[in-house]
């Protein structure tokens, strides 16, 4: 039967993952697990391991992160049990809030080059997309590949126009031993959680869900390809930021094709230097690239390591490999502009309330505990005689979070390590670099786009469509109790002061009335002022702002006097 096939192959992978973890050091994690019955019986009579269990000092540091081999031991286990656990560790690299810097700096390397397979392999995986071999389908296509990572790999192509391009291709058959060894890890973090108590605090079937989820999306790249051109869009007005494009006749979930960008890797300041490029400029440039994802379009790179940056000759950044994208919704993306603003101001109360709204806290979870933590974090910033840098403080009040059962969304955390690796990225193109000095300017700029009469106006339209829909439903609705009412279908008692509220009632309803004329009165003429906006003033404030002004105040008024509701 193929589901008792594919239950063996599970079996035999699993058995696999723990021998290797075994002869890593973490035997007693398996014996933790329960799983040491799995191992082969030839392995357990030649490696022999106590069975003492793990204890909390040996699985947890000092700072609360998960400790359950040194990390260089750890990459080279993820390395050995291949690709799947490759791409797991390049994302808990980014999540440092659950692995510790130390383990995340390690983990960072195994965004190293990873072996290419034959062309043989590329050229069956073409056909199979496009019915049609490399040879046919482009004019020229480079056998030798140029770059090769854990789940695929890039070849140099020409198109029949001409154009050159870079040509992705998925490793064969990766998509299968990927959510093989999914199945396994949500299995093993299902184990850890039951027998491991002090591990809960992680949430690992939370994690492996999230892995799950990007590295499955990761593997479409149709979908990386409409990544891309989102970036595209919202960097258009950009001319520093370049965005290759895509082929999409040339594109398949298996295949991606794309413009080929003569650009070098920013961390090659040599090469750079050698196109006559200003570092310092190139610095302000990723910031800039950095503030417009985060804080303006909500849509961001979460993979940001400087191998997916490359500098160009003319001097702009290419942005490359969009199959890890995080999002960030408007209010986070306010609260986290609110941290950026009291970390300027020195603000610890108002930094600590902006990080908790952002928070995901239950019953279990000590507010108190890492409320100092962030005070103390944050003296330490504000008060030393080093200038503080904003990344790092938001990086570390982040990482404290687990220690006191309190947990941040995933897209918040690579905030934060995005955070850190702009300003790396910054510091080695430019040794006097300040990221907080450089992102100043963005912040105004953001507050001034927050607080615009332009974007006012556009949250009060918003906000009338919404009540218009109240008031527009709110006769028929009375209509309907007082026909009730005439055909004794309601009962009702009144007294003296029913009758006063009854009164009181019919008086706000009327104002509702008048200041609801008025108000549509003051939106049509505001749209006049707007359009003479620049050529007419009053006391050298434009007509058009004072219009603004005034909607605001009446309509603040209008929903006052809508929310009181009847008198009680």
């Amino acid at each position: 039967m193929p589901t008792l096939r594919k239950r063996f192959a599970e079996l035999n992978r699993l058995r696999k993952i723990l021998v290797i973890v075994s002869e890593a050091g973490g035997g007693l994690l398996v014996d933790r697990l329960r799983l040491k019955y799995v191992l082969p019986l030839w392995f357990r009579l030649r490696r022999p391991f106590a069975g003492r269990p793990l204890r909390k000092e040996e699985l947890l540091r000092e700072e609360g992160t998960l400790q359950i081999v040194s990390p260089p031991v750890m990459r080279s286990v993820l390395e050995k049990l291949g690709p799947a656990y490759v791409k797991l560790g390049q994302v808990l690299s980014l999540r440092a809030d659950l692995v510790g810097l130390e383990l995340s700096e390690e983990l960072s390397k195994l965004q190293s080059d990873a072996k290419p397979f034959p062309y043989e392999e590329a050229r069956r995986v073409i056909v199979e997309e496009f019915g049609k071999p490399p040879e046919t389908l482009y004019r020229s296509f480079d056998k030798t590949p140029i770059a090769a990572a854990s789940l695929a790999q890039v070849h140099r192509a020409l198109l029949p126009d001409g154009t050159e391009v870079a040509v992705k291709i998925q490793r064969p058959g990766i998509r299968k031993i990927i959510e093989q060894d999914i199945q396994i890890l949500h299995r093993l973090a299902g184990l850890a959680e039951r027998f491991i108590p002090e591990i809960r605090i992680y949430r690992p079937t939370k994690v492996v869900r999230e892995f799950a989820d990007w590295t499955l999306r990761e593997l479409d790249f149709a979908a990386e390809g409409h990544n891309a051109e989102r970036f595209a869009f919202i960097f258009k007005e950009n001319p520093n930021i370049y965005i290759p494009a895509i082929f999409w006749d040339f594109t398949t979930p298996r295949v991606l094709t794309l413009e080929f960008s003569r650009g070098v890797k920013v961390s090659d300041l040599e090469r750079i230097r050698a196109f006559g490029v200003d570092t310092k400029k190139l610095a302000s440039v990723g910031v800039e690239a950095f503030f417009q994802q985060f804080f303006i379009a909500g849509f961001f790179h979460a993979d940001p390591h400087p191998g997916n940056f490359f500098v160009m000759p003319d001097g702009s950044l290419c942005l490359h490999d969009f199959g890890m994208v995080g999002y960030l919704d408007q209010a986070s993306r306010r609260e986290l502009l609110g941290c950026l603003v009291s970390f300027v101001n020195k603000d610890i109360e108002g930094y600590t309330k902006h990080v908790l709204h952002l928070a995901i806290a239950d019953e279990k979870s000590d507010l108190s505990g890492f409320e100092k933590d962030v005070a103390g974090i944050l003296s330490e910033f504000f008060f030393s005689e080093h200038q503080p840098s904003v990344g790092w403080a938001f990086f570390r009040v982040i990482n404290r979070g687990a220690r006191n059962g309190i947990r941040f969304p995933a897209d918040l955390a690579l905030f934060g390590k995005a955070l850190v690796t702009t300003e790396a990225m910054g510091l080695k193109l430019h040794p006097e670099f300040n990221f907080n000095r450089e992102l100043e300017p963005f912040v105004k700029k953001a507050l001034k786009e927050y607080f615009s009469p332009v974007r006012a106006f556009q949250k009060l339209q918003t906000d009338l469509l919404d009540n218009v829909g109240f008031l527009t439903g709110l006769p028929e609705q009375m209509q309907n109790v007082l026909a009730k009412l005439e055909k004794g279908e309601i009962g009702v008692k009144l007294d003296a002061g029913d009758l006063r509220g009854i009164q009181r009632e019919f008086d706000r309803q009327n104002d509702l009335r008048i200041l609801g004329i008025v108000l549509t009165a003051v939106f049509f003429g505001t749209f006049g002022l707007l359009y003479l906006e620049g050529r007419r003033s009053l006391m050298g404030i434009s007509l058009g702002d004072l219009g603004v002004a005034l909607f605001v105040v009446l309509l603040a008024w209008f929903l006052v006097k809508l929310k009181q509701g009847p008198p009680g």
